[in-house]
């Protein structure tokens, strides 16, 4: 999960995408999208709103970011499989198979490869590797959910 700091987050966001404005708000509206998406699923409250903003997100701004329609061959699939990855790792959360709901448990966090794929585009492997990098360090690093206590949530 992204830091509470919004000044924070947009520091990584830029560090991230090598300085690159519209990367960094492309990163900055896919965090707000999975937000907006995990909130509507997880509690009624202010669902009519959440749905609203993020339709707005998805069919307004995200169309709209240099970055996404210069890259969007590239991206939309990664965003498909990201999407995939969402919606089976909430229907493996409860499977009776004990590979899948681990795997779920990783697949829940499969839209930091949207931070991965930013970091090749503006910089390459190397910094694609970095940025995966700081993205653990500043977002998983100091979770110490369990397998077990995701799925009791």
């Amino acid at each position: 999960m992204l830091p509470n700091d919004p000044a924070e987050v947009r520091s990584a966001f830029l560090r991230w995408t090598r300085g690159d404005e519209a990367a960094a708000d492309f990163l900055a509206e896919i965090a707000a999208i999975a937000r907006l998406a995990d909130d509507i699923v997880d509690n009624g409250e202010n669902r009519q709103r959440n749905v609203c903003w993020l339709l707005v997100r998805t069919l307004t701004h995200l169309p709209l970011n240099p970055f996404f329609i210069s890259h969007a061959a590239t991206l939309a699939p990664l965003i498909n499989s990201v999407i995939v990855q969402w919606q089976l790792s909430d229907e493996w959360r409860s499977s009776r198979d004990a590979l899948k709901r681990q795997f779920g448990f990783v697949m829940r966090e499969a839209v930091g490869s949207i931070v991965t794929a930013t970091a090749a585009i503006v910089g390459g492997y190397d910094h694609a590797k970095t940025a995966t990098e700081d993205f653990f360090e500043l977002c998983h690093a100091g979770s110490r959910e369990t397998v077990e206590e995701w799925i009791r949530n």
